[in-house]
């Protein structure tokens, strides 16, 4: 179970979660491994997770950064093959 407290500082807020020891073991090492601080990892998931439920599709999204002059299809098609 996962408790979590926020506290506004300066246009950003702490939250303080109560996780399990284990994930968070395996949470701060992976973290680590990619020379991350944990909450630069949370950060990053967080932004991973409203990006995976906002209802748009990796190519959309890809379209919006890149302004491309391929059809939607076609960056399906290269997504699809490079994976």
């Amino acid at each position: 179970m996962i408790y979590v407290y926020m506290v506004p500082y300066m246009g950003s807020r702490d939250i303080y979660l109560r996780i399990d020891e284990e994930l968070l073991k395996k949470f701060t090492k992976i973290a680590e491994m990619l020379g991350m601080s944990r909450s630069e990892a949370i950060r990053k998931a967080m932004e991973m997770f409203i990006i995976s439920k906002s209802g748009k599709s990796i190519t959309s999204r890809m379209r919006e950064l890149v302004k491309s002059k391929l059809t939607l299809r076609e960056l399906e098609e290269i997504y699809l093959v490079s994976k």
